[in-house]
């Protein structure tokens, strides 16, 4: 079993709190021209250039045309989004799910495609009801460390990224290998928050978040700023994911140890700040997206140390 593996096999907190520096986004503009430093340690690689944006309105619609859309700011479409409206995320059917063990590059590929198969079932009606169209992601990529994709090369401490030249999910499969019997279980809620998170990426994509938040990133001057946006954009699908798990605790047959850490009063109390656990319990006890709205509260909210 890989040391990766082994942080995150005793509980789902701890798969949790390790996905905070082993997910991202790397969105395809322009690369940034400045450096990544040691303040971004627990922060994804993200690129993009944007246009800034103006002050935001009000908006309420929920089904909106692409005219309707085409009038919103960036800014607007983050904080108002027709997607925090729009209800909760779906039960879906996930029972048959692969039982091979993840020990292999072709095991561990067909989970995680079989996995975001369920989250495809789970958040399209969401994404229609916010009056957006819903395309599922692309494949799921064998991405190991040191391999090219459309958005750059697979870094050694990424356990994957969402790609949004090709909208596919890259995969660092090796870090999230498990050999041996007893870590199968452990191995594969590793995998699906893993892809829950990925997934959160996606639905940024389609909701025209991602537009929001590249304007954001580019209008935003220094280090400091542009990590203030990454930590927002980050802690939304972290909490896209758990609203998804809420949804579906019970068609995930989700019980003992990994529910009681989902839901416990204390989740908050993780190794990357309070902020990270709150995002989640908040993402998972409503069971959508209403509670994600990262772009409406101070940044000290959103932070994860």
């Amino acid at each position: 079993m890989s040391g990766t593996a082994k942080a995150v096999v005793l509980a789902i907190v701890a798969v949790l709190v390790a996905g905070v520096a082993a997910v991202g986004v790397v969105w395809s503009l322009n690369q940034p021209d400045e450096s990544t430093d040691a303040a971004s340690a627990s922060a994804p690689a993200v690129t993009g250039r944007p246009t800034p944006t103006t002050a935001p309105r009000s908006v309420s619609a929920v089904n909106l045309s692409d005219a309707d859309r085409a009038t919103l700011t960036e800014n607007e479409i983050l904080l108002h989004n027709p997607l925090y409206s729009a209800g909760q995320v779906a039960a879906a059917e996930c029972s048959s799910l692969p039982t091979a063990r993840l020990a292999t590059e072709r095991a561990m590929i067909r989970y995680a495609s079989a996995f975001v198969e369920c989250l495809n079932r789970a958040w399209a009606p969401l994404i229609k009801r916010s009056g957006f169209k819903f395309t599922p992601p692309g494949a799921v990529h064998s991405a190991p460390t040191g391999s090219d994709s459309a958005c750059g090369v697979m870094d050694k401490d990424v356990g994957a990224f969402y790609c949004d030249v090709d909208q596919g999910i890259y995969f660092n499969w090796p870090d999230y290998q498990v050999e041996e019997s007893y870590w199968q279980e452990a191995g594969r809620v590793s995998v699906q928050y893993l892809m829950a998170h990925e997934y959160g990426h996606h639905v940024q994509w389609l909701t025209d978040l991602a537009d929001g938040y590249n304007s954001r990133w580019g209008a935003a001057t220094g280090t400091a700023a542009r990590l203030r946006e990454e930590d927002r954009n980050e802690m939304q699908a972290h909490c896209f994911a758990a609203a998804f798990f809420g949804a579906n605790q019970k068609t995930l047959r989700l019980h003992g140890e990994q529910l009681a850490h989902y839901g416990h009063p204390g989740f908050q109390r993780t190794e990357v700040g309070d902020n990270f656990g709150s995002w989640l319990r908040q993402g998972f006890r409503a069971r959508g997206p209403s509670a994600c709205n990262t772009w409406a509260v101070p940044w000290t909210k959103v932070k994860f140390t």
